[in-house]
C-alpha cells in the first residue's frame, strides 16, 4: 500500500527541481505489478527493464508529483 498526503501550505515536489527519487519500493513480482499499475492508468517514468546492479525496475509519478521507483531483485550472470 502506498498512502499519498498533502501539505497544502509546502511548495508542490514538481517545483523542487532535480531529486533522485521519494521513495524505493521492493516488491517481489515487479512485472506483475507493473502490469497492476498500466491497468490502473498510472503515469509511468520509464518501462520495466533489468538494470546491471541487480534490479528489475520502473518509476511512476504520483498524482501530487513525487517519484517512486518500483523493483526486484534479480540474479545476474556479474554485476559490476
Amino acid at each position: 500500500m502506498i498512502m499519498l498526503g498533502e501539505c497544502p501550505n509546502d511548495m508542490h515536489p514538481s517545483q523542487l527541481g532535480c531529486h533522485n527519487y521519494f521513495a524505493y519500493l521492493k516488491v517481489d513480482d515487479a512485472d506483475a505489478y507493473y502490469a497492476q499499475l498500466t491497468q490502473k492508468g498510472a503515469a509511468f517514468l520509464n518501462k520495466i527493464e533489468d538494470k546491471p546492479w541487480g534490479m528489475r525496475e520502473f518509476g511512476i509519478r504520483t498524482p501530487d508529483g513525487h517519484r517512486i521507483m518500483i523493483g526486484q531483485s534479480i540474479k545476474t550472470a556479474s554485476i559490476r
